[in-house]
């Protein structure tokens, strides 16, 4: 297979960049949330990888709550 058809073939597994495009959050947030293992993702070595399937479950059932800010934490809001 060439680079070309590669790089045409469609795949359900999206990089730290593409999640956080499809999330609408930074790199270093899905880094961050990899690192804490918040959200649901494959490792293989140091090569970290996201199934959109299992991203949009998790959105679904709500896990991913918003930003959490300082003014969420002194008024005990969530």
């Amino acid at each position: 297979m060439s680079n070309e058809k590669a790089r045409n073939v469609v795949t359900p597994w999206m990089t730290i960049s593409e999640v956080a495009e499809y999330l609408s959050v930074s790199s270093g947030t899905v880094r961050n949330w990899v690192s804490q293992k918040y959200i649901p993702h494959a490792r293989r070595g140091r090569v970290v990888r996201f199934h959109r399937r299992r991203i949009d479950r998790w959105l679904s059932a709500g896990a991913c709550r918003g930003r959490l800010t300082a003014a969420n934490l002194i008024d005990g809001r969530d």
